[in-house]
C-alpha cells in the first residue's frame, strides 16, 4: 500500500512538473509574466523565489494536480503585489500566442510518453517471440487452425516482431471490432489462417483477450514457484520445484494454457505430470471451484507457476529508438481517442475507465518491478494526461484551445458569461468522469 502510494505521488509529481513546464516555458518564450508555478494545490509546504524570474516556485499540500499563474487582467489575484506592465499580461497577446502556451502543457507530456517509449525500446532489445502455446481444441483460435510452436508473423497484414507487437495489434483489431486474421510460420512454411469473426469474440479489451481467443505464448520449463496453505495443490501434494510437463496427456506449454485448463475443470480430477527430482511421476488433484466475475464457477489449484519464454533480438540504435518511441505514442493517443470515442457512444464500456486507486496501484506494481516498469507506466499515463487535457472540455486546456479558435473565427473573444457557463458544464463534466472512475475502483476492490 505505502509503495503504491509513494509510486503513484512521484509519478503524478513528474508529469504534472513536465506539464506545467511545457505552459511555463512557451509562456516566458513570449515574454509573459509569470507569477507562480505550483505542482499540487492548497497551502505551500515549500515555497521559493527567484530573484531574477521573480517566479514563485511551490510545492502545495494536495498533490493532484498543478498550475502557472500568469499576469492576466481577467485574475484581479494577479495583479497584486507585483510591479505590473500590462504588456506582460497574458490576455493581451496575440490570440496565436495564447494557442501555444495553452497547447505546450498537454504536448509536453506527449513528448516526454515519446521519449519514454524510444528509451524503453533502446534499453530492452529483447521480446518475447510470438511462438504459440497448443491452444485449447475449443477456442477460437484453434478453430482458425493455429496449431502449438506456430510462430505468428502478421496480424490483419501487420508484421509483428514480438508478442508485444502481435498483442498490441489484436487489441487494436479489437478495439475496431474488426475480424482478426492471423499469418504463420510453420516448420518453415508461411500459412493464413482461416478469420476469425468479431462477433464471435467474446473477450473485451483488456489484459483478458488473448487468453480468451486462446493465444499464449510457448515457454520452457514451467515450474511450482508455490504452493497455497490449505489449497487443492497442497492437498494433492504438489511441491515447489515441480517442473509440469502434462495434463492429462496433453503437453503444458505455457503457465496461461495450464491455467485455463485448470479454470476449465471445476471440481473435476486431473491427472498432472511433473518431473520432480529427475523423476517424471504423475499427480491426482481435484480443483477447487470458486465463483468468477461473471457468477459461474472456475477451477482453481492453488499453484504459483511460472516459465521462461522463448526471446527474440530486436536491438534499435538511437535515432531508429526515438522514431519507434514516436510512432507508438501516437498510436496509443490514437487508441485512447478512439477508445473513449467509443464509450461516449455506448460501443465500449465505461468499465475501462480508471480512476486514481486503480492507477495508484498500478503505479506500485510497476515500481516493484523495476525502473524500466515503471517508465512503461509512466508513459502510459503522460499519454493519457496529454490526451484528456486536449478534450475540448471548459477548466481543460482543450475547453480554452476551444474559445480561442471560437475567437479566431468571430474575430473577437467568446462573451465572458458564456465562459462562465461553460466552466460550469465542465464542473459537471469532470464530476461524472470522475465519479464513474472512482465507482469503477470501488468495484474492482470489491469484486
Amino acid at each position: 500500500m505505502l509503495n503504491s502510494i509513494f509510486s503513484f505521488l512521484v509519478a503524478l509529481g513528474i508529469l504534472v512538473f513536465i506539464h506545467e513546464y511545457g505552459h511555463y516555458s512557451v509562456a516566458r518564450y513570449f515574454n509573459v509574466r509569470v507569477i507562480r508555478f505550483s505542482v499540487g494545490f492548497g497551502k505551500p509546504i515549500y515555497q521559493w523565489v527567484n530573484k531574477k524570474t521573480k517566479v514563485e516556485w511551490t510545492i502545495g499540500w494536495i498533490p493532484l494536480g498543478g498550475y502557472v499563474r500568469m499576469l492576466d487582467e481577467r485574475d484581479p489575484d494577479s495583479l497584486k503585489g507585483h510591479d505590473i506592465n500590462l504588456d506582460e499580461s497574458f490576455n493581451r497577446k496575440p490570440v496565436g500566442q495564447r494557442i501555444a502556451i495553452v497547447l505546450a502543457g498537454p504536448l509536453a507530456n506527449l513528448l516526454l510518453a515519446a521519449l519514454l517509449y524510444g528509451f524503453l525500446a533502446y534499453m530492452q532489445p529483447k521480446g518475447i517471440a510470438t511462438v504459440v502455446a497448443e491452444p485449447a481444441p475449443s477456442s477460437l483460435v484453434a478453430q482458425a487452425g493455429l496449431q502449438g510452436q506456430d510462430s505468428i508473423t502478421h496480424v490483419n497484414g501487420t508484421p509483428v516482431g514480438t508478442w508485444g507487437d502481435a498483442t498490441w495489434a489484436i487489441l487494436k483489431a479489437r478495439l475496431f471490432r474488426n475480424d482478426i486474421e492471423l499469418a504463420i510460420d510453420r516448420a518453415g512454411q508461411s500459412f493464413t489462417l482461416k478469420p476469425i469473426p468479431s462477433a464471435e469474440i467474446s473477450a473485451d479489451l483488456g489484459p483478458g483477450l488473448m487468453p480468451g481467443l486462446g493465444l499464449a505464448p510457448q515457454e520452457n520449463d514451467i515450474q511450482v514457484r508455490g504452493v497455497a496453505q490449505g489449497s487443492a495443490a497442497q492437498a494433492a501434494g504438489f511441491l515447489t520445484g515441480d517442473q509440469l510437463l502434462a495434463q492429462d496427456g496433453l503437453p503444458i506449454q505455457s503457465s496461461s494454457q495450464f491455467t485455463q485448463w485448470v479454470q476449465g475443470k471445476p471440481g473435476e480430477p486431473m491427472v498432472i505430470t511433473v518431473r520432480r527430482a529427475g523423476e517424471v511421476l504423475d499427480v491426482r488433484a481435484v480443483p477447487d471451484a470458486v465463483p468468477s466475475e461473471s457468477g459461474a464457477s472456475v477451477g482453481r489449484l492453488g499453484l504459483s507457476i511460472g516459465g521462461e519464454p522463448q526471446w527474440v533480438e530486436r536491438p534499435l540504435g538511437p535515432v531508429q529508438s526515438l522514431v519507434a518511441g514516436g510512432e507508438r505514442m501516437v498510436e496509443i493517443s490514437v487508441f485512447s481517442l478512439v477508445a473513449l470515442g467509443k464509450m461516449l457512444t455506448g460501443d465500449l464500456s465505461w468499465n475501462h475507465l480508471s480512476g486514481p486507486v486503480s492507477i495508484a496501484s498500478a503505479a506500485g506494481q510497476s515500481s516493484s518491478l523495476g525502473i524500466l516498469p515503471f517508465f512503461s507506466f509512466l508513459a502510459m499515463v503522460s499519454v493519457s494526461l496529454g490526451i484528456l487535457n486536449l478534450l475540448p472540455i471548459p477548466l481543460l486546456d482543450g475547453g480554452h484551445l476551444m474559445y480561442y479558435f471560437a475567437e479566431i473565427v468571430r474575430g473577437k473573444p467568446v462573451d465572458e458569461v458564456w465562459q462562465v457557463r461553460g466552466q460550469k458544464i465542465g464542473i459537471l463534466l469532470i464530476g461524472v468522469l470522475t465519479s464513474v472512475a472512482l465507482f469503477n475502483d470501488i468495484q474492482r476492490l470489491l469484486f
